[in-house]
Order: C-alpha cells, then structure tokens, then sequence
C-alpha cells in the first residue's frame, strides 16, 4: 500500500510538472517597438507615426518657450495670473525640476522589485486564489497595456521638454536674460524626464519578457 501511495505521489509530482512547463515559454524580451505600440502595421505608416511625433513635440516645445516670455512679460508688468500661467512665467526652478527624477527613482524601484522578486498576479475584483489561469493571464496583459501606455505618456513628456530645452537655450543665446538665467533648471528638468522614460522603458521590458514568458501572450 505504502508503495502505491508513493508512485501515485510521484506520478502526480511529474503531471504537475508537465502543466507548467506547458504554460511557461522561453524567455523573450520585448523589443522596443512593441513598448511603444508600433510592432504592427506598415513600416511606412509607423514611420509617419513617429515623425509626427517627434514634430508636435518640437512644436509643442517652441509653443511652451513663448508662452513662457508672453506670461513672463505680463507677470513683469503686475498683471494677475492664475497659479498655472505663474509657474510657466517663471520658468524651469527648484519648484519644477523634481517630477521627472522622482519618477525615475519610483520606476528603478519597480525594476529592482522585479528583477529580484516574482512575478505578483494583477489586481481585480476577484480574489488571486480564485481566478483561472486564463484570467491571470488577461489581468496580465491588461497590466502590460497599462505600462506600455504610461511609457508612451512619460516619452512624450519627455520630447517636449527636450524641444523646450532647445528652444529655450537659442532664446537665451539670442539675448532673453530670464531664459538664461534658469537654463540650469531647465536642463535638470529635460534631463529627469529623460531619465524616467529610461528607466520606464526598462521596466516595461522586464515585465514584458516575463508576460512573454508566462505565456500570457
């Protein structure tokens, strides 16, 4: 008897192991094109994408630096601002340099926790314990969606600020003393926002290898 219960025990050890090498897949990291959505489709269109990215960040970045002297000239001349126009009057300072870096240390802290930990299944309604391995999944895929979205957000924060960068350092050379003046600010600013998006971009491809390899898509 006790050795039927042992080969039963054996047996059931090796079943178990076969369901989950079935569900695990090789490693595979994501590429980048996937992070950011563009692993699909037409090289010509995700080519156009990406150009008018980069575009309406640079304008959006020359947009910013004259709207900062427009408002910084009103500000000059003791006109009320709302809190919003006064901290674009102001420009780049001690105020406005930390979101970026604060990010980046935030996002290293998810990479490290990934890198040294497991996997922890997505939140949802439903308990862990009781969801099937197809929901996990789901929730999984759900949550790299999520990630991937907020890496696409932070690089576009991230362009616009170095466009404004740019634009604010030919503005300073062609005389604006304020701009100048707080181009120090300025480039720890751009540089924390780079910073983050890097560091997010890691962190998207750590998980996305391990969804990959979890089978989840």
């Amino acid at each position: 008897m006790a050795t039927r219960i042992l080969r039963g025990e054996v047996f059931l050890v090796r079943d178990i192991d076969r369901t989950y090498n079935a569900t695990v897949q090789p490693q595979r990291d994501a590429h980048l094109t996937e992070l950011v959505f563009l692993d699909r489709g037409p090289i010509a269109l995700r080519c156009v994408a990406v150009a008018v990215a980069a575009a309406a960040c640079g304008v959006a970045g020359t947009l910013l630096v004259r709207l900062h002297q427009t408002l910084a000239g009103q500000l000059a001349a003791h006109v009320t601002l709302n809190p919003l126009q006064t901290v674009i009057a102001t420009g780049s300072s001690a105020r406005t340099l930390w979101p970026g870096w604060v990010a980046a240390v935030c996002f290293a802290a998810a990479v490290l926790r990934l890198r040294h930990g497991a996997t922890e299944p997505p939140p949802g309604r439903t308990a862990v314990e009781h969801q099937t391995l197809s929901q996990l999944r789901a929730g999984l895929r759900r949550e790299y969606r999520i990630v991937r979205c907020a890496l696409v957000v932070v690089c576009l924060f991230a362009a616009v600020d170095v466009a404004r960068t740019v634009a604010s350092e030919i503005t300073a050379q062609a005389g604006d003393r304020q701009l100048s003046s707080a181009m120090p600010a300025t480039v720890t600013e751009a540089l924390g926002y780079v910073v983050a998006a890097v560091v997010l971009a890691a962190w998207a491809r750590a998980f996305g290898a391990e969804v990959h390899r979890l089978g989840a898509l």
